[in-house]
């Protein structure tokens, strides 16, 4: 009995031995596939991120590139921007100067115009002053006192340059017609000469000796009327405007 007992015992522990070797065989085979599974997995992550380390290294060098790219495009736009800038100016310059030219036209085809119509007005003239110097029985000297009168039409003919004055010279009915011709002739020519010496062109003076004046009808002229028809009616003309 003690024999079966014993030999009982022996074949549990044989068996627990048995089973404890081959629970620490699994374990180990466990282990060991669970270790190269993990570093399967381990070395495969690392390739992962060796592969996106490698990646993130070119997408920086691109990243740089295209930034250098971008560069290079920014200051070729400034470029282009500071070229535009200048055309601007240009621009704006050639309008300013376009319409200066512009205004220069429009003013010089303004004073053609004026310049149209004066000359059309040039035989149209008016009536700016009339004036009558008077002159000594059978004399043709300029009297002192009319003097200032001729000063006077002398000024406006130099403030006017295309102002002319007319000249009629008349004496009074006494004497031949021959002789009263040339005497007023000499009277135009004596206030010609005096305005002459005043600085006006002779070209810009019309002159013609009337002879006899006409009297008024009926009756002998008298004193008065005598020493009005010796004179020189002065007209001053201009141009109309």
């Amino acid at each position: 009995m003690k024999r079966a007992m014993v030999f009982i015992m022996l074949c549990g522990a044989s068996a627990v031995l048995v089973s404890g070797c081959a629970t620490k065989k699994f374990v180990r085979e466990q282990v060991g596939a669970t270790e190269g599974r993990i570093g399967q997995r381990v070395d495969t992550q690392e390739t992962e991120l060796r592969q996106t380390s490698e990646r993130t290294g070119a997408n920086a060098q691109a990243l740089e590139q295209t930034n250098q790219r971008l560069q290079g495009v920014d200051s070729r736009v400034q470029a282009v921007d500071s070229r535009v800038q200048g055309v601007d100016s240009r621009v704006t310059e050639v309008s300013a100067l376009a319409t200066e030219a512009q205004r220069d036209a429009n003013a010089a085809g303004e004073a053609v115009r004026a310049t149209d119509q004066r000359f059309a007005n040039r035989n149209n003239l008016t009536t700016l002053e009339t004036k009558s110097v008077f002159f000594d029985f059978g004399k043709a000297d300029v009297r002192d006192q009319a003097m200032p009168e001729l000063e006077d039409v002398a000024k406006a003919l130099k403030a006017d340059p295309n102002a002319v004055v007319e000249l009629q010279g008349f004496a009074d009915p006494r004497g031949s017609d021959v002789y009263n011709y040339r005497l007023t002739r000499d009277r135009v020519d004596a206030v010609t000469r005096y305005l002459v010496q005043q600085g006006v062109e002779l070209r810009r003076i019309h002159a013609v000796g009337m002879g006899k004046a006409r009297q008024e009808t009926g009756g002998k002229a008298d004193r008065d009327a005598l020493a009005k028809s010796r004179r020189v009616d002065i007209v001053l003309l201009a141009p109309q405007s």
